[in-house]
């Protein structure tokens, strides 16, 4: 059994890591101090109070600024990079798994792959990216870039929440320009698989940035046709998207972690419906 510390543990990732690492001992770090599903936290604000003989933190912190949300320079800094770099400090002898995002990458029309070019898309991405440079001079440290992630309780301000909610409640799914964008979404258990297995290899990946996607890009209208299929909503093209398409290829990690997909992306959206149909 580690002891194990969940930063942001109140958050989607880090309440879903808690349940799948029970049989660990688990303490949390969020705004103030509490319990959370039994669970310790302590506040951010007095990292002194922590154990400091901690095997293994799991960074899922962060102030995210995405879809419709928008947050001051000064907010991302403080928690993303500051709060990070106290963090490191505070624990020189701990594993570290840094939560980072794949929006730190430069949109290219090859694809993407864990080295491939940088270039911050927002200023959210390009503080994530100050925090990852200061996690890998940790002498055991990883960093796991994610792309959109989605499940029951994600954040309503992305793409999926925002097409299942127009299904819902208008029977329509606005769909912008001809819906032929690439995005590549991963479930939150897929992500937390790739966690858990970078803890058993522990050795194989310090240092390394694993790359945490899916195995297969999906458009928007495909995204619109799976929820249009279970909610029966009609689909309507509207305005321009003239964002770009995203390709990634992480079979440099998926080699390494012995990772592969388990998540069938129609399932976990008819799950993802029923459960926000039966809060209307």
């Amino acid at each position: 059994m580690k002891k194990i510390l969940i930063t942001g543990i109140k958050g989607f990732l880090g309440s879903n890591l808690a349940y799948s690492l029970r049989n660990h001992k688990l303490f949390g770090l969020g705004r103030k101090e509490e319990f959370f599903e039994d669970i310790q936290v302590f506040s951010s604000n007095e990292l002194e109070k922590l154990d400091p003989n901690i095997d293994i933190i799991i960074m899922c912190h962060a102030a995210v600024a995405s879809g419709n949300t928008l947050l001051s320079n000064d907010v991302l800094y403080e928690i993303n990079v500051c709060l990070t770099e106290k963090i490191v400090a505070k624990f020189p002898q701990a594993f570290i798994i840094y939560l980072s995002t794949a929006s730190i990458y430069k949109i290219t029309p090859l694809f993407i792959r864990e080295q491939s070019n940088i270039y911050p898309q927002s200023n959210y991405a390009l503080s994530k990216l100050w925090a990852e440079r200061i996690v890998l001079l940790h002498k055991k440290a990883s960093v796991l870039r994610i792309s959109s992630m989605f499940g029951i309780s994600m954040k309503e301000n992305t793409l999926i929440p925002n097409y299942v909610n127009q299904a819902l409640s208008n029977k329509e799914i606005l769909v912008w320009g001809n819906g032929a964008r690439l995005q590549n979404y991963i479930h939150v258990d897929d992500v937390i698989r790739y966690i858990t297995l970078m803890i058993d290899a522990q050795k194989k990946v310090i240092g390394q940035i694993i790359l945490g996607v899916s195995t297969k890009e999906y458009s928007n209208l495909e995204i619109a046709q799976i929820i249009s299929d279970i909610t029966n909503a009609k689909i309507k093209f509207v305005n321009e998207d003239n964002s770009s398409s995203v390709k990634y290829n992480n079979e440099f990690s998926t080699t390494l972690l012995n990772w592969k997909q388990e998540i069938n992306i129609e399932k976990r959206l008819q799950k993802y419906i029923e459960w926000k149909q039966k809060k209307c």
